[in-house]
C-alpha cells in the first residue's frame, strides 16, 4: 500500500517493511519539527534529540509517512531532499545532523574537524555558524566537536569541495561578517567627517547589529584589520541621513529659537505658556532655551515657523 504525503498514521504499522521517511508534526498548525527515516515501527519508537523530544512534550502532534517500500539508499536521499527543503525555506527543524547520513557515519564529523584545523592554522576565518551552515548542522552539534572531544577518536578528513570552501573563507576573504564591519567603518567616517547626521544607534539599525557591536568596531576593538569599504546602498544611507534633513523635534526647536530671537528684540511680546500653546508642546522645553547656565542652554539653528503658526504669533506682534 503507497500512503500518501498527506495521510496521517495513529497507529503502528503492523506489517514490517522496508525503509520509510516520516515527519513529525505539530496538529495545530501542520508544523514539521523532525524529518526521520526507518524501518517496522522506527517513527513510534525510541527518543530522538532533545530539541525534539521537548517539542513533543509541550505539544499535541503527529506522525506523517511521507513515502514507504524505499531501499536504505533511496530513504536517506529523500530524508535529506526534505531537510534541506525545509530548512530552505526557514523552518525550524529539530534534527541534529543533516539528512543523508547515519548517525554512525564519521566522514561529515571528520570533514568538519580539517575545517577546524584549518582555522586554527588561520588557513580560514570562519564561524562555527559558517561551517554548520556548510553540512547542515546545527551550530550547537559543531560547537561539541570543537570543544568536548566527544569526537576525538575521529581524524580530520578533506571535504570534496574544499577548494570552494577555501576560496570563500581564506583569511583575506571578505566574507559577509568582514564586508559588514569594512561597510560600518566606511559610514562612520561620514559621521565623522559630517556627511551624514544620525547616531550610532541609527547606524546599528541600517546593518542589523547593536549599538555596543558598532562601538566595538569604532574603537578598533574588533575588525582591526578590515579597511573601510563603500556600502552597496551608499545612495540610501546618504539620504536616510542627509544632514539637510531635518527632524520634527529639530524643527519644533528650530521654531522655538525663532520666535524667542523675536521676542528678544522686543518685535513681539509672548509668554513661554503661549509659545507652548502655539507650538504645541511644553513650557518645559521653552525654558530649557532661557537658561541662564550657557552650557546647559539649548541652542539650535533657526526654522521658520509654517504660515499657519506665523498667523497665530500675528497678534503677539508689538508696535515701536
Amino acid at each position: 500500500m503507497q500512503l500518501e504525503k498527506d495521510e496521517i498514521l495513529s497507529e503502528p504499522l503492523e506489517t514490517k517493511f522496508d525503509y520509510y521517511v516520516y515527519e513529525y508534526v505539530i496538529k495545530e498548525n501542520q508544523e514539521v519539527f523532525y524529518v526521520g527515516k526507518g524501518t517496522s515501527k522506527r517513527a513510534w519508537s525510541d527518543t530522538r534529540n532533545a530539541a525534539c523530544e521537548q517539542i513533543k512534550n509541550e505539544y499535541d502532534w503527529e506522525i506523517r509517512i511521507v513515502k514507504e517500500n524505499l531501499t536504505e539508499e533511496e530513504a536517506l536521499d529523500l530524508e535529506k531532499e526534505l531537510i534541506q527543503k525545509y530548512r530552505d525555506s526557514g523552518d525550524l527543524l529539530t534534527n541534529i545532523l543533516p539528512g543523508g547520513i547515519k548517525a554512525t557515519e564519521v566522514e561529515i564529523v571528520a570533514n568538519v574537524k580539517y575545517l577546524l584545523f584549518l582555522l586554527e592554522k588561520r588557513v580560514i576565518n570562519i564561524s562555527l555558524n559558517e561551517i554548520a551552515n556548510i553540512f547542515l548542522l546545527s551550530s550547537s552539534t559543531v560547537w561539541h566537536i570543537a570543544n568536548d572531544g566527544h569526537y576525538s577518536d575521529t581524524d580530520p578528513e578533506i571535504p570534496e569541495n574544499i577548494n570552494d570552501i577555501i576560496l570563500q573563507y581564506h583569511v583575506n576573504a571578505y566574507n559577509e561578517e568582514r564586508t559588514r564591519a569594512g561597510n560600518i567603518k566606511y559610514v562612520l567616517s561620514l559621521l565623522d567627517t559630517g556627511v551624514i547626521k544620525c547616531s550610532q544607534s541609527k547606524i546599528a539599525d541600517v546593518f542589523g547589529m547593536t549599538p555596543s557591536n558598532i562601538s566595538s568596531i569604532k574603537k578598533g576593538q574588533t575588525h582591526a584589520d578590515i579597511p573601510k569599504l563603500i556600502p552597496e546602498n551608499i545612495g540610501e544611507i546618504l539620504q536616510k541621513f542627509s544632514p539637510f534633513y531635518l527632524s520634527e523635534e529639530e524643527k519644533l526647536k528650530g521654531r522655538i529659537s525663532f520666535i524667542l530671537r523675536l521676542r528678544n528684540q522686543g518685535i513681539i511680546s509672548i509668554t513661554n505658556t503661549d509659545i507652548a500653546k502655539i507650538l504645541n508642546t511644553t513650557t518645559y522645553l521653552i525654558s530649557e532655551f532661557n537658561r541662564t547656565d550657557e552650557d546647559r542652554k539649548y541652542s539650535f539653528k533657526e526654522v521658520r515657523p509654517t504660515d499657519e503658526i506665523m498667523i497665530k504669533l500675528s497678534s503677539y506682534f508689538t508696535l515701536n
